[in-house]
């Protein structure tokens, strides 16, 4: 359970999760260093997701509403600050061997 817990760890889990996504077009470019924000921040402004992968509005606006549309993100309203989410799509990648297999 340390190990599934252990933020290094899942860093590296999402990270390899993204990378597949982005290759097969699934998520837009620049996803990680969002998600990986929000993980380590608790919330993110959205505010500040254009310097954080260096893009412009429009396009941190795409990559948000990527994230926002997979649910890997949730926010409260359209102007609130984001969080991560955890989805039952993403449980077996970024937390393996969390349940038993069925």
């Amino acid at each position: 359970m340390r190990q599934l817990l252990d933020p290094s760890e899942l860093q590296r889990r999402m990270e390899l999760y993204v990378r597949d996504e982005e290759s097969a077009d699934l998520l837009p470019k620049r996803s990680y260093a969002v998600l990986r924000e929000a993980l380590l921040a608790g919330e993110l402004e959205r505010g500040r997701v254009p310097a954080l992968i260096d893009t412009s509005e429009r396009t941190a606006r795409r990559v948000v509403s990527g994230l926002l549309e997979k649910r890997l993100l949730v926010s409260d309203s359209h102007k609130a600050p984001l969080r991560l989410a955890f989805p039952v799509d993403v449980v077996e990648r970024w937390f393996p061997k969390l349940y038993p297999p069925s």
